[in-house]
């Protein structure tokens, strides 16, 4: 029986524990004048090596978890205590009083305020010069463009020479006749006026030799032909006597215009040529300044079509101005919320194309119909100077409906929870914390949140560390 349980304990170093376990309580025990001394030295064979092993195993698997800080196993009865956990390294911030705005959300496009169209009147002319581009910020009066003026600058000078002739003209009627004409008036005068006394002379000579060679012809004492010479003369000397009288009667009339000076006719007629001819320069000085292209209004920049080369016609757009560079923002609102909307209310303005863009609006018309088929009504927000905005843009925009004072907290420290509601772990005079069930309100700026109800100005809760904490835990404040 020795023998054999002796090989049965070899066979234990092969594996089969159960079966030695088996053979052992088979075995009696030997009496101890019979051990050997290979005996005694494995004495962890057997059963007793068995007990410790499974002994050993228990008091690891207690003591693994333990250290790697997961919850251990249920110990049994107449296992140790557990010893308790750190307490969690958390920041907590206060429940704080702040304003709190109500805002109505909505979309829309950016439009210019007022348009203003730059043309020309002239037409036909050549763009010389451009010298603003789109976007650019004009001055009103501010030069734009220029036009080809060179056909219009000659117009102008042969405008300008004809007022000067017409202005002689008028200046030469309106001082009458100069001294050395009037002197040479009445000098042709005197000649016409001894002319005629001559001529006179000559007739009355003449009629006396009628008579005398009529009485001779009647006594017989010279012949006819005599007669009709000397009738003859007296016929030419009395047209040379009318011939003076008329040349008197000219140098008269001559004489006393230009003692008397121009006619008003002549005056009137010298004026009416003078007006004409300074209309004409006028007309082309006003062609002129149309080839300089001036900025109506002060504004932006918003087309520009003018290119170097084009001709210009009456109908062509030049230039497009935002009057003042003023933009609106152009919100659709549906009509049931309408009511809540006044002129004057603030709009927080953001785009989702870039996130940097934040502005601050104003409502400064609502407009009055509603569209049949959307049942929206667009209301336009004045915009503030910027340079990035630009017609066409679609922005959003909040607008403010009221404003009230309430609790807020930092964003991070509410938890959403599966059921739609929110919790907070609010720190306790003890260092622990306990879960508290919140309504949120309106989400702010900053990472704030509005809470609505479950806790009270001056609460502490937890901020960072909140996502790993269970109700009741211990915590540590850390960053204060």
């Amino acid at each position: 029986m020795t023998q054999k349980a002796s090989d049965e304990e070899t066979s234990q170093s092969n594996g089969n524990g159960m079966k030695e376990l088996t053979e052992i309580e088979l075995t009696p025990e030997p009496s101890s004048s019979l051990k050997t001394p290979d005996t005694r030295r494995s004495w962890l064979s057997g059963g007793r090596g068995l007990v410790l092993g499974l002994g050993l195993g228990v008091a690891l698997a207690i003591a693994i978890p333990r250290l790697l800080g997961s919850t251990p196993p249920e110990a049994p009865a107449e296992a140790p205590a557990e010893v308790a956990a750190a307490p969690s390294r958390v920041t907590v911030a206060p429940v704080e009083t702040a304003a709190v705005s109500r805002s109505l959300d909505a979309t829309g496009s950016v439009a210019a305020f007022e348009l203003i169209p730059v043309t020309s009147a002239a037409t036909g002319l050549q763009i010389q010069q451009v010298l603003v581009r789109e976007g650019d910020f004009v001055k009103a009066g501010q030069l734009m463009a220029r036009l080809d003026d060179a056909v219009l600058q000659a117009q102008l000078t042969q405008a300008r020479a004809a007022v000067a002739q017409s202005e002689a003209a008028l200046a030469e009627l309106r001082a009458g006749a100069r001294s050395e004409e009037v002197a040479r008036a009445r000098e042709s005068v005197g000649s016409a006026q001894a002319g005629v006394s001559q001529a006179q002379s000559a007739l009355s000579l003449a009629s006396q030799r009628v008579q005398r060679n009529r009485f001779l012809a009647s006594e017989g004492a010279v012949a006819r032909d005599r007669l009709d010479e000397v009738l003859n003369e007296e016929r030419s000397s009395r047209a040379n006597l009318d011939q003076a009288q008329a040349r008197l009667r000219e140098a008269q009339q001559q004489l006393q215009q230009l003692l008397a000076g121009a006619r008003p006719e002549a005056i009137t007629q010298a004026e009416a040529q003078l007006a004409s001819a300074r209309g004409q320069v006028q007309a082309v000085t006003a062609q002129l300044k149309e080839t300089r292209v001036i900025a109506p209004t002060s504004g932006k920049v918003a087309e520009r079509n003018a290119r170097v080369g084009d001709l210009t016609s009456t109908s062509q757009k030049l230039f497009t101005i935002i009057d003042n560079g003023s933009l609106d923002l152009l919100l659709k609102v549906p009509e049931t919320q309408l009511s809540q909307i006044e002129v004057g209310q603030r709009v927080e303005i953001t785009s989702s194309a870039d996130s940097k863009l934040r502005l601050i609006g104003n409502v400064r018309q609502i407009d009055p119909v509603v569209d049949e088929q959307s049942r929206q009504a667009t209301v336009k927000v004045a915009l503030p100077s910027d340079t990035s905005l630009r017609p066409g843009m679609f922005l959003k925009g909040a607008i403010i409906t009221s404003s009230a004072t309430g609790l807020t907290v930092p964003s991070p420290a509410v938890l959403p929870q599966s059921d739609g509601n929110a919790i907070v772990y609010k720190l306790q005079a003890d260092g622990t914390v306990t879960v508290q069930p919140i309504e949120m309100g309106e989400i702010m700026p900053g990472e704030k949140v509005e809470i609505n109800n479950g806790l009270s100005a001056g609460d502490r809760i937890v901020v960072k560390g909140a996502a790993y904490l269970k109700d009741g835990d211990r915590v540590e404040i850390v960053g204060q």
